[in-house]
Formats: structure tokens, sequence, C-alpha cells
């Protein structure tokens, strides 16, 4: 229901001398409704199709401006809605239709971008929600009002419903203005037809006053069903929070629940990479117990020294996956030592390597007697590989042959097969391949001496 009283506006527009005093009255209404609005009104000519004289109010001052806009200046779903409604233009029965068209369209709303049409009719120019309504007398146009704003969103459906009335109510005033103006002008036998007119637009103010009634028992009704569902919204918040604070709960077991399982699984992959882990080094100690038993049963039969040195230097190459692998023991003079048996080097230069105790890396190994294990590069420290041939890596094993205190010679590892560095595994096989080795050459060391000692 309107804000306004609608008696109170029908009779100050009533009691206006003419049209200017009921534009004032009219606009000095709509703009005592709401603070930001601002409105307009401009008279339409039919007989120029135009929009003139535009009426907006500046504080007890009315202001006139005058203008010719033509209706096809308008933004056109404006002019089909108000003026030119195109599929009944050439209509016969025309007012009847323009009279049903304004009844199921009241009001338009323009879009931003149309703004400019509507230029020299808007009370401001930089309006953000803006509303236009024509004031009518039956079927026809009388003025195009128009209600602006600087705010976004100002004309919502209950806004309108209280300038609907209002207009109405003024479109009659209007209405009643020019005919009086008629009959001032007019001949006495137009007198009945004013008088007639006066007396319907009593009856329509009635009317109106009935139907503002209705509609304000309409509002209480809704208001007291909105109470009503304000309850019942008020309710169900209450138990929604009960709801929300239940599943916060329950999202912080969850929470907890998977970091627990995140934790157990993380534990679980630790176990099983250790589980892998001891597996690989158990499969590599029966392989490497597999090789000692093999050469135990050599071993234990008869064989010959240099065919053995050989084939064990080779077997070990095979059976552990290394590509090259030399045997070097001291020479006549106990200072340097040769190759007495390699695979993976080339023979002619094996046959001139000489290397003395405590140079390079296998003299370093024989000078101290210290196996020498070197995953990458960096961690030989000051000893260095000689650099003279090709390795797939810097990773290498060096290890003394020492039998009852007695250096000779060192085993040098390098290049695995897969070109990954040594492990310890491997530092492992070697010093048992090395102890071995150093047991077959001290056993034929100590038998030739026996045999020297006999003679």
């Amino acid at each position: 229901m309107s804000k306004f009283d609608l008696r109170d506006i029908s009779e100050r527009l009533a009691r206006s001398r003419d049209t200017e005093a009921v534009v004032f009255e009219f606009l000095g209404y709509l703009q005592a409704l709401r603070s930001d609005w601002r409105a307009s009104l401009a008279f339409y000519e039919v007989s120029r199709d135009a929009l003139v004289n535009v009426y907006v109010r500046n504080g007890a001052r009315l202001v006139r401006r005058d203008v010719v806009v033509s209706v096809d200046q308008l933004p056109p779903r404006l002019v089909r809605k108000f003026f030119h409604p195109s599929a009944f233009f050439n209509h016969a029965d025309r007012r009847s239709l323009l009279s049903h068209l304004f009844h199921a369209s009241p009001y338009y709303e323009p879009a931003t971008p149309e703004a400019p049409s509507l230029q020299g009719l808007a009370p401001v120019a930089n309006w953000q929600s803006c509303v236009c309504m024509p004031l009518a007398d039956q079927e026809d146009m009388l003025a195009l009002l128009i209600v602006a704003s600087e705010k976004k969103g100002a004309f919502g459906g209950k806004a309108i419903g209280g300038i609907l009335p209002a207009k109405s109510i003024a479109a009659l005033a209007l209405a009643q203005q020019l005919y009086r103006a008629t009959r001032e002008r007019a001949a006495p036998s137009d007198t009945h037809a004013l008088r007639s007119a006066a007396a319907d637009f009593q009856d329509r103010i009635r009317q109106l006053n009935v139907e503002s009634k209705e509609l304000h028992e309409e509002n209480s009704l809704k208001a007291r069903k909105l109470e009503s569902l304000t309850g019942q919204i008020e309710m169900l918040d209450k138990d929604s929070s009960q709801y929300k604070q239940e599943l916060e709960r329950v999202k912080g077991a969850l929470y907890a629940l998977e970091e627990q399982s995140a934790a157990a699984t993380q534990h679980l992959n630790d176990a099983y990479s250790q589980l892998t882990s001891a597996q690989q080094r158990l499969a590599g100690t029966q392989q490497t117990l597999h090789f000692m038993k093999q050469v135990f049963q050599v071993l234990s039969q008869e064989h010959d020294r240099e065919d053995l040195a050989q084939s064990l230097v080779t077997w070990f190459c095979d059976q552990f996956g290394v590509e090259r692998c030399s045997l070097m023991t001291l020479d006549r003079s106990q200072e340097a030592l040769e190759i007495r048996t390699c695979r993976g080097i080339d023979p002619e230069i094996a046959a001139s390597v000489r290397v003395r105790v405590g140079q390079g890396i296998a003299g370093w190994v024989a000078h101290n007697r210290k196996p020498l294990f070197v995953r990458v590069r960096e961690d030989s420290g000051s000893v260095r590989h000689t650099d003279q041939d090709a390795y797939n890596s810097d990773s290498f094993i060096c290890v003394p042959l020492i039998h009852n205190n007695r250096l000779y010679g060192v085993l040098n590892l390098s290049n695995k097969l897969d070109g990954n560095p040594f492990e310890d595994l491997d530092l492992d096989r070697a010093l048992l391949a090395g102890s071995m080795i150093a047991m077959l050459l001290g056993g034929h060391d100590a038998a030739k001496r026996a045999a020297t000692w006999a003679a």
C-alpha cells in the first residue's frame, strides 16, 4: 500500500488552481516519499508526437523547461510500451488495445545504456535507477512521469506499488484541469460534458480509495504470514547452528583420523622400504655365500696357482656384475706393484703398469694396508683416479691382500655393469675375495719357501 494518504492527495490536487499547481503538488509528494528520489513530468503533444514542457521541482519552485523530444528519439522498448505498439498501430479498435497495454505494463525501467535517450527529460543526469510511467486519461496519453535515483536498486516492487495510486490520481487531476481549461474556452453546450467528466473523476477517486483499503487488508494478512515465517526461520536457524556445531566436531574427528591414517601409512611405507632393503641385502648375502662356497670347494681340490687367480678374478666379475677387475702383486723389489691378472684392461697396458707403493690409489692402499671405498669422486679426498683410462662412474673399490700380517698386493674393482656406484655389500664381497686371494698367495709363498729349505 502507498505511504500517501490518497484522500489527502486527491483533495489537494483537486483544489489546485491550474495544471502547474497539480504538477507542483504531485512532484512534491513523490520527492518527499524518498530523499534520494527526483521526479520530472513531460507533457505529450499528440499533434507533434513529441514530449514538451518538462517540469521539475527545485525546492519550493516549479521549474519548466521548454523542449521538444520526438517520441522516436526515446528508447524503442519504451515507445512500444506507451506510444507506438507496432502490432496494434493501425488496428480498428486501437483505443481499447492501448488501454489494455497501459494496464498490463504500468511502468518501464530503462537500462543504463538508454540514459542518453532520456537526457533531456530525466530529472538527474547521472542516475543509477530510473522508472518511467505514463499519465493517461482513459486511452489518451497526457504526460510521461520519470522518477530517478543516484542509488542502485531504488525501485523495488513495494516502491512501484506506492507510486501507482498517486500517479493515477494525478492523471485524473490533470485531466480535470485540462477539461476545465477546455470548458472555459468552449461553448455553453459543452458544460454538461465537463460536469460529467468531473463526476466521473470523483467516482474514480472513490474506487481508488476502496482498492486502497483492500490492498491495506491484503498487506496486513501478508505481514502476519511473514511474521509466522520469520519465527519458523529462527527456529530452523537455531537447529542449523546445532547441526553445524556437530558437523564441526565430526570434521575435527575425521581430520584427526586422517592424520593418524597418514602417519600409519607413512610408517608402513617406511617399514616396507626397510623390508625391501633387507630382502635385497639378504639376497645379496646369499649370493655372496654361494660364491664363497664354490670358491672353498675349488680350493679344497688340486689347482694351479696362476690359473686359479685368473679364474677367481673372472668368476668374481661375472658373479657380482663388475666390468673391470685387476689383481696387483709386489714385484721382486717389493717396492712396486704390477698387474698379475686382470679383466677389462688391455693386456699391453696391463703389462706396462708399475705403481710404486705409496703412490696413486693402489700404492696408497698397499702402503696404508687399508681398503679404499669411493662412491663418488668427492669421497676419495686427496686420492684420485689416474684418469688414464675410461670409467663409466667415479665409484671404485681397492682392498689390500694381507695374510699373516704380510702384504701380497691389492685387488682393484671399478665400472659396475649397470653404471651405478658401488655399495657396502660390494665392499664386503671385495674384502672376502681379497682375503681368499691373500690366503692363496700366502699358501703358495709358504709352500715355495718350504720347498727351498728342503732342497
